[in-house]
Parts: C-alpha cells; structure tokens; sequence
C-alpha cells in the first residue's frame, strides 16, 4: 500500500516568518509515524515548506497514494487542511488523514466533508492500526475505523469521538525515525547557522502548566523519556555535525542528564547540539550545564517571558526574575548560546516595552526573541480569552499579531514592538566577540561557512519583521478597522 506523509506549508506564499529563517526542523513527526509501518508498506514525505507549490498535486496524479496524511500546528492549519482538499479533489478513494497538536486540541476546526479522520494523541501505534485496517479495503468504507480508539470518525456529516488511546509508555521500544525518507531534503533543516542539522526527540511532555502552552494539555502533563543510551544511538546516526534535541523541555531530569553526558563522552560523540530548557533549571544546576556544554552543548531556548514578576506569576510559570539572570549569566560562562524567548502583553503601555527591552539588555542573553502574549488553541490562556478575540483567523496566531484588543493604538503597539530589533542587535554584538568566537574555536568554524546564507534570510526577515506596517497590513480584511483603532477610538 503507498502512504504520502505531508508536512505543510507554514505560511502562505510571501509570508515571512521564524522557521523560515530562525529554526527549520526535520519533520519529526512523519518520520516517526513511517518507520511504524515500514517495509510493509511504501511510504514517501514531502515536505512543502521545501518544495514548490506544483509538488504536491503533481505526486499525487503520478504516484497515486492509497492514504494521504499529515499534521497540524495551528499557524499551518489551514495549509494542512489543503493538503486533503488536494488529495480529495485527485483522489476521491484515499483515505484523508490529519493529526497533531492542533486537531487534538481543538478537532472542532478540522471536521472537514474532504477529511476522514483525525488522529488525536500520540500517532505511532495508531497510525500502524489505521494501515492494517484500510490494507485491502474496497471502495471508500470508513467502517472499518469504527472503535478504533485515539481517533475522531467521520460519518457522512457527523463526527464520532472514538475516546483515547493510552500513552506509549516506552519511548525505547518505538523505531527510530525514519529520517531516510527526507534523505532528498538534507542539508535543508537548520537553527540559525547550524547546517546541516538533524533533529531527534528525547522525550515527550512537560511536567509544569504555563497557561499559555499547549505541550502539557496535548500530554496531560506526564512526561516520558528515551534512555541515555538510545539518545547516543540516535546521536551517532546523524552524519550531520549539528543535532537539535526536539523536547518540550529538554532540562527536566537530573540523572537522566548526567547518564547521557557519560555516554557522549564514554562513545566519543562528536556533535555540537541544542535544545530547549528552562531558565530555573539552569540557574540550580550550573555543575550539570557545565557538564553537557563539555559534551557538546551549544545552544538552549529558553521563555524568559517577563521582566515582571506578576507577569510570570499570571503565566504560572513558576519562576523568578533573579533566576533568569542566574541562568543567563551561567550559560554565558560556559559558552552555551542563549536564545531567549520573551512576550509583550496586549496592556503594554511605552513603559511596559522601555522596562522590558532594558531587563534584556541587562540580562545578556546572546539572541532575544521577543513574541505577543496569544491564545493559543487548547491552552487555558485560549478558554480565559475567547470572548475578548478579535478573530479566530489562525494565520495571526503566529506569536506575532495581537489578537485581542491592545491598550495603545495598534500602530503604536507594533511600533513599539519592533523596537526589539535594536535590542537584538545589541545582544548579539555583544556576546559574539572574537575572543568568545576564538577559545570554543572548533565549533565556529564549522559555523562561519553558513553566515552569508543566514545573512541573507535574515535581511528578509528584518525588512518585514521590524517594520510595523507589516503588522497592520496582515491585518487587513481579518480585523476590522473599528477593533484595530482600540482604546484610541473610545
């Protein structure tokens, strides 16, 4: 049986965003739920953030697959939508399936007459089910779903919640990726000038409740974890010389993390690697970050979020503002580069955004980001917001639109907004210095080759990006002028 895994377009055509320049990951997620079903079945991946818009319905005639899916953040919704809207329209007998944080979350929006079922949860053993049932089936009977637990069902214009599937509990017992089948497109993924780079999880789920995060909801707020020894396995697979470690919140386990430096070191890996953690971690652990910057740890995201503790206390993100400091200043002293996320709340006033990109500059981090508090599907921050939404247009559910009512006027909110710009250029002169580039020598190196290209995305991404009147022309058609003029019109 052939099996066409898509992973969609993240912004329509012309659009500029972070994974077009910042971070581009592998697809993880297919690569995962294919080696469940192979050799039994042909399976092949495309990748649409890396093909031309012709790709897909020309594979879909040539090819002809008997199954069509794909997955869903909620800034590709609607691109992942498509996707089965294409393959209907070409091939009216394949079986549409779609999956990932968004259908989990919020299926109502994916209830679809081109759509046949979503998988809702963790995909690997249900995907496996899913091709044994459909292998042999003639015609288009979605019957032979019925029951299938972790899955919602389309029946003619209804739809039935099946319940869920339970949790895989071994993380080591699952195949490693795929990751043969996006062969074609190496060299393609990076984060920032780290290319080429893979990508592998080490875990799934986060144990705390920030209410502006949908990880834990989608997980139920349990967390699973491969072994050190499976994480070195997967690390010595990669022929790149760049890993990006996947997890939510790679900093979770202590012993877990002083297992895997051991390992890295007793096998002789060699790799520069990065993940994402949280800054309280850091700043109670310096003896272990130490450790793994040792083993090749070179960069972490970290959500800083706030210069205001009150921020961070309504976000439930149980930290503090001295802890950020901490964290910052022990990843500097190690040469871990410090990518920073932090948020800017709808009741900013110029006050709120001086205070804010004065603690960044305070802080040192080596690259902030700064994002717009949103609501996004599925969170508690999504059901404590949803009367105050502007729209439900999830094309601005980007991080960077404001999608509820602003306390400045909305040009001077952007206005102020991208003011990060020169706090982020800022930054990075001043934590790039020779002398830092010149003692951590083997790995820059390896870098610098990768510059000029990243320039290049980069001068895109700040010619949009900074310039305030991107924001309000994205808008158009989607807010209207009467909610855009804000408390100015009151």
């Amino acid at each position: 049986m052939k099996i066409l895994l898509v992973h969609p377009a993240p912004f329509e055509e012309m659009r500029v965003g972070l994974e077009n320049t910042v971070w581009r990951s592998e697809p993880v997620a297919l690569t995962s739920i294919a080696a469940m079903v192979i050799p039994e079945h042909e399976v092949q991946i495309l990748d649409l953030r890396l093909e031309s818009t012709e790709a897909l319905p020309r594979l879909l005639q040539q090819w002809r697959p008997d199954i069509v899916g794909t997955t869903a953040m909620t800034t590709d919704a609607y691109q992942a939508l498509s996707v089965l809207y294409c393959a209907r329209q070409i091939l009216p007998e394949a079986l549409t399936i779609i999956g990932g944080h968004h259908p989990t979350l919020t299926p109502e929006y994916f209830r679809k007459p081109y759509v046949d079922m979503m998988v809702k949860g963790e995909g690997e053993h249900i995907f496996r089910d899913i091709c044994e049932l459909w292998k042999g089936v003639d015609g288009h009977d979605l019957s032979v779903f019925e029951g299938l637990a972790g899955t919602e069902l389309r029946k003619g214009e209804e739809w039935v919640d099946q319940g869920k599937s339970p949790w895989i509990p071994d993380l080591d017992a699952l195949p490693a990726p795929a990751r043969h089948l996006i062969k074609k497109y190496h060299g393609e993924y990076f984060y920032i000038v780290a290319r080429p780079l893979a990508s592998i999880f080490t875990s799934r789920g986060c144990s705390f409740d920030c209410n502006f995060c949908a990880i834990w909801e989608f997980y139920e707020r349990k967390t699973r974890y491969l072994s050190a020894s499976v994480i070195a396995d997967r690390m010595e697979q990669c022929e790149e010389d760049f890993v990006f470690l996947l997890d939510d919140n790679f900093l979770s386990r202590t012993d877990r993390l002083w297992a895997l430096a051991d390992e890295i070191e007793r096998r002789g890996i060699k790799k520069y690697w990065m993940s994402q953690g949280r800054a309280d971690f850091v700043a109670k652990n310096p003896d272990l970050i130490k450790r793994l910057a040792e083993v090749g740890l070179r960069g972490l995201l970290s959500g800083y979020e706030s210069n205001s503790q009150d921020s961070l206390d309504f976000l439930r993100k149980r930290c503090n503002v001295d802890a950020n400091m901490t964290a910052s200043r022990i990843l500097k002293e190690n040469g871990i580069i410090s990518t920073a996320l932090f948020m800017v709340r709808p009741e900013f006033e110029k006050k709120d955004f001086d205070g804010l990109y004065d603690y960044i500059r305070e802080m040192g981090v080596a690259i902030p980001l700064v994002s717009i508090q949103t609501p996004l599907p599925g969170t508690e921050l999504w059901r404590m917001s949803k009367d105050k939404l502007l729209t439900e247009d999830f094309r601005l559910f980007d991080l960077s639109h404001a999608v509820v009512e602003t306390k400045l006027p909305r040009d001077e909110f952007y206005r102020q907004y991208v003011r990060f710009g020169e706090v982020q250029n800022q930054s990075v002169r001043r934590w790039f210095t020779p002398f830092r580039m010149l003692r951590d020598w083997d790995f820059y190196r390896r870098l610098i080759p990768r510059v000029p290209e990243f320039m290049k995305r980069r001068a895109a991404f700040r010619a949009v990006v900074f310039n305030p009147k991107s924001y309000l022309r994205d808008e158009e058609g989607i807010i209207s002028s009467k909610a855009r003029e804000g408390v100015a019109a009151k």
